[in-house]
């Protein structure tokens, strides 16, 4: 019987460390008629809330998986830094020969804006010195000759759902965010950045393309395709993990790369999204 118990014990903690540890890749391709030609075959990496976790000594097995990828632009969707991370300098060098190679468009989560006014700005300004696009609601431009696609970004007291949305509310918030972003040409392919995912709703009234989210940690625990909890205290949200299409407008969610304030995840592992943009033929 003793035996039994000890190897149940030894399967859940070899499953605990494989769902905190070992490093995923999941892969996306979005077809959408409106990007450009020049842009057909443009390859994303999508890195959501690390809350500063390290993998491999100098993070080298996050190096070594975004070299191996070798994206066009990455894409950061905040909590980056854990809001309890004391060494910016230190979690900044971690990641430096990324910041350096690609073009990195990062927009911040909750746990940036709770680091204290003047670490985050410390944080902010040194990112940027690495050549880092921090995107605070706004927009930047990625352009190849005569095309371009139109990268938008919300920091996340703008893109966070209001609990009790009525119309009235509805209407007024969407309006905030439509002003934020100082309007939106939706002849163009617009991506937006917005931590928080379960405001897809309100994504889609503003016609975006492409939303790049995380905040939900894939649910915690993840039993297939559902998910038990989010980082707000709510049970099974929808937009939790993965590649959702509602209409025109698709959402990649994250399950994010380390832990916040509930230090355990289970059958979900950390990951790295890579996202390539296909063109779709006008039939």
């Amino acid at each position: 019987m003793i035996y039994i118990i000890l190897l149940i014990i030894s399967i859940i903690c070899t499953l605990i460390y494989i769902s905190n540890n070992c490093l995923a890749i999941r892969k996306y391709n979005i077809k959408n008629k409106k990007i450009p030609d020049k842009f057909d075959g443009l390859k994303i990496i999508h890195i959501s809330d690390v809350h500063s976790k390290i993998f491999g000594n100098n993070n080298e097995k996050v190096i070594q998986k975004v070299n191996k990828i070798n994206p066009d632009i990455v894409i950061m969707s905040g909590d980056i830094i854990d809001k309890r991370e004391k060494d910016i300098d230190k979690f900044i060098n971690m990641y430096k020969e990324i910041y350096l190679k690609y073009p990195v468009y990062y927009s911040i989560g909750n746990h940036e804006r709770k680091l204290g006014y003047f670490k985050y700005k410390e944080y902010i300004e040194k990112l940027k010195e690495l050549g880092v696009h921090v995107i605070i609601n706004g927009k930047e431009k990625i352009l190849k000759d005569d095309e371009e696609i139109i990268i938008n970004a919300l920091k996340f007291r703008e893109n966070m759902q209001p609990k009790k949305l009525t119309l009235d509310r509805k209407n007024k918030y969407i309006n905030y965010m439509y002003n934020k972003l100082k309007n939106i040409d939706n002849t163009k392919f617009n991506i937006l950045i917005a931590h928080d995912p379960e405001n897809f709703k309100l994504y889609k009234e503003l016609d975006i393309d492409l939303v790049f989210s995380g905040h939900v940690h894939g649910g915690l625990i993840r039993f297939g395709k559902n998910c038990l909890l989010s980082p707000r205290r709510k049970f099974f949200p929808k937009y939790s993990y993965g590649k959702t299409q509602e209409g025109a407008t698709t959402i990649i969610t994250s399950s994010g790369m380390g832990n916040a304030s509930i230090p355990i995840r289970m059958f979900n592992r950390p990951e790295i999204v890579e996202v390539i943009l296909n063109k779709e033929e006008v039939s």
